[in-house]
């Protein structure tokens, strides 16, 4: 499977753990259309480049859904050996959180895929542009609705220390599962002051691509937005770091202790 930059620094933390998808109508405390986040990207010490995230409301047919898009550049120095501009959409149900459609737009070096993704819920199956139809799990999600559908539905729970969740979405035309627990909460420090976060870290096992927990860690913010405030993965002798460097319209005051 190629990986690009925006899987490694966020698919393996969007988590969609199958039995906990639920067709049913969810109510979404945890985000809004206009919310926008922003990432800095830095290869050790080294300026890498960007992420960012937003939601808006979108009618298709008679229907609304959030439209999710998100990127991931690089730039200065590092666009000498890796010239990434990749592109994620999703249309994902309001009530549910379960997607419609996703959109892949890879631009990595020399490496170009573009691909749309069907979801038929009543039939278990997704119709993939690139590759036709392939059945699928019951409630599957792309790379994007997975992380949104964590927001709302898995990190507002009572979570306990090592529990593990299984990561399951739809991507790169193949149903891809990780597994990740949750380490502790703690105070962070950031760009926007110390918040209280949730420490997420990979389950080691014979299938895992990490070696040491400590090669990848993910800090959420613990104040019912939930959203990604650090992220720490190595990648040989360096670490990528991604850190939140602006937002816009959350849903939730940003740091405000959330109350389970």
């Amino acid at each position: 499977m190629k990986k690009n930059l925006l899987f490694l620094l966020f698919a393996v933390i969007f988590f969609s753990g199958k039995s906990q998808v639920d067709s049913m109508p969810i109510m979404n405390t945890a985000f809004e259309p206009g919310e926008y986040l922003r990432y800095k990207v830095k290869y050790g010490l080294i300026n890498g480049g960007y992420a960012e995230m937003r939601i808006d409301a979108e009618q298709v047919g008679y229907d609304w859904y959030y439209h999710v898009k998100a990127i991931a550049r690089t730039s200065g120095a590092v666009r000498v050996f890796a010239r990434i501009s990749d592109r994620y959409e999703s249309y994902i149900e309001l009530a549910s959180g379960l997607p419609l459609q996703s959109i892949r737009d890879i631009n990595e070096n020399n490496y170009r895929r573009y691909n749309e993704v069907i979801f038929v819920r009543d039939e278990n199956k997704v119709i993939s542009l690139k590759s036709g139809e392939h059945k699928v799990p019951d409630g599957i999600l792309d790379i994007l609705s997975a992380f949104y559908y964590a927001r709302r539905i898995i990190f507002d729970k009572k979570i306990k220390k090592n529990q593990t969740i299984n990561l399951t979405t739809y991507f790169d035309d193949e149903i891809y599962t990780v597994k990740i627990k949750y380490k502790k909460t703690e105070k962070v420090r950031t760009k926007f002051g110390k918040i209280m976060c949730m420490k997420f870290v990979p389950v080691l096992d014979s299938k895992s691509s990490f070696k040491k927990e400590e090669d990848l860690q993910v800090w959420f913010s613990d104040d019912g937005n939930f959203i990604p405030l650090k992220i720490r993965l190595k990648m040989g002798i360096s670490t990528v770091k991604c850190d939140l460097s602006n937002y816009k319209n959350l849903k939730n005051p940003l740091g405000k202790p959330f109350v389970r």
